[in-house]
């Protein structure tokens, strides 16, 4: 709270520099009403060895001021306020009291107006309790704090001399409150107040009288304002130059450059080239101003550069699934998939389990996976059209699931492989031979993005 009340002042003092007083009558006496917001608290002090702590509880004010001024500069302002102030109480973090004393409160303010805009207040404040309840136990308890307590209280006005006005002020307890006074712990009131005044009447200062206006200049025509006065304008509906007898520079090519900077005075260009056309250095069509690789050959898709191709495989990145990575168009960018033998790969008869020979013939794929960590791959297994299609179709699901599992066993990350399986639906031979089934009995690999 120290530091709000410091940032509070040094705000007003802010305002009070930059704040100038254009007036010089003194205002007359003024008076309206008052209504704020209370935001308070008990101050406890010399409370030993007790775990008390005090909470800001809020409130509100309501009332009437009168402004007596002194000077220019200083008035002394009185208040009659009804003021709600109160605190919760904790012992060792457990509410004990939500106390409210209802207050009859009398600031005394003395207030230095450092211009028209901010005044800084100060004085003591009177605070007579009319009513005190506990609220958490819902017992009027007025007997239990003093009648009177004093306060300072001090702050920052705005426009103190307007119909409305803005304040803030902080009222620190100079009193003990509670009765008896002389037990402790003792406890002071604590109170930041921020709220609007009304003014039902009283004048504002008025502004000075304006200095009377210079004698007229004498008058010279000048239809077109170009500062030549018309019976020496050449061109007087036209702005212009005095070299140009009140006429334009020329700019015979009409870029906008004049001829006496054109450097190019018969062929449009660009102010930038003083006159001349924009260069297009590479002669890919766009000029240099545009063009992000001017001495290089592009095209406009990529702001005049050429295609990019990071991966120099002759694939542009657009259309590259592997950036990155030098690959081959039937890939789409991406490294070849290795080749191997597919009827190596054999499983045992009527399952999914691949033999050690089918094992060592993934090695390439091994290797290629471990070279590409970014690489992904769809594992498709196939089937012949000897039994039903719903079993082999069964059956293509499961052994891609199991080349799957042997290459995760020798370290390929799952996430990697993906399986599908097509059953006999996608024969590369006749199946009406033996050779032609064992090729149909295959697993491929393909990229998968």
């Amino acid at each position: 709270m120290k530091r709000i009340s410091s940032l509070l002042v040094c705000l007003g003092m802010a305002c009070c520099v930059l704040a100038q007083d254009d007036t010089t009558s003194t205002p007359s006496v003024s008076g309206g009403f008052i209504g704020a917001g209370n935001y308070s608290r008990f101050k406890i002090t010399d409370r030993g060895n007790l775990p008390l702590e005090s909470k800001w509880k809020w409130g509100y004010a309501a009332g009437m001021y009168f402004n007596f001024p002194v000077s220019r500069g200083f008035s002394i302002e009185p208040q009659v306020l009804f003021s709600t102030m109160g605190s919760y109480v904790e012992n060792n973090s457990v509410e004990i009291s939500n106390q409210q004393i209802n207050y009859l409160s009398v600031p005394l303010l003395m207030k230095f107006h450092l211009g028209h805009y901010v005044a800084l207040a100060v004085g003591p404040q009177f605070d007579f309790s009319l009513w005190a309840k506990e609220r958490r136990t819902k017992v009027d308890n007025k007997d239990n704090f003093k009648g009177t307590s004093i306060g300072a209280t001090g702050g920052i006005e705005f426009f103190p001399h307007g119909r409305v006005s803005l304040y803030g002020r902080y009222t620190h307890g100079l009193t003990k409150i509670q009765e008896p006074s002389n037990n402790p712990p003792y406890a002071y009131n604590q109170l930041f107040q921020a709220g609007l005044k009304f003014k039902l009447f009283g004048n504002a200062k008025k502004p000075a009288p304006l200095p009377p206006p210079p004698p007229a200049p004498p008058v010279i025509v000048d239809s077109d304002n170009d500062g030549v006065a018309d019976s020496l304008d050449k061109c007087p509906t036209v702005p212009g130059i005095a070299k140009y007898n009140g006429c334009p520079i020329p700019d015979s090519d009409g870029d906008g450059v004049n001829d006496e900077e054109d450097k190019c005075p018969q062929q449009a260009g660009s102010p930038r080239y003083n006159g001349c056309p924009v260069p297009d250095s590479d002669g890919d069509g766009i000029n240099d101003d545009e063009d992000k690789c001017p001495k290089e050959k592009g095209v406009a898709k990529y702001n005049g550069c050429p295609v990019p191709d990071g991966d120099k495989d002759g694939i542009p990145d657009s259309e590259d699934k592997c950036p990155g990575i030098a690959g081959v168009p039937e890939n789409g960018g991406c490294p070849a998939i290795p080749k191997f033998n597919a009827n190596n790969i054999q499983f045992v008869t009527g399952k999914a389990t691949l033999t050690a020979a089918a094992v060592r013939e993934l090695t390439e794929i091994v290797e290629y996976l471990n070279k590409y960590q970014q690489i992904k791959l769809e594992i498709d297994g196939h089937t012949d059209n000897v039994g039903k299609a719903a079993s082999n179709q069964l059956l293509s699901e499961k052994r891609a699931a199991s080349v799957k599992a042997a290459l995760v066993k020798r370290g390929i990350a799952s996430d990697r492989l993906t399986t599908v399986g097509h059953g006999m639906d996608q024969p590369i031979e006749d199946n009406s031979t033996p050779a032609g089934r064992a090729r149909n009995r295959r697993v491929e690999f393909r990229f998968a993005e």
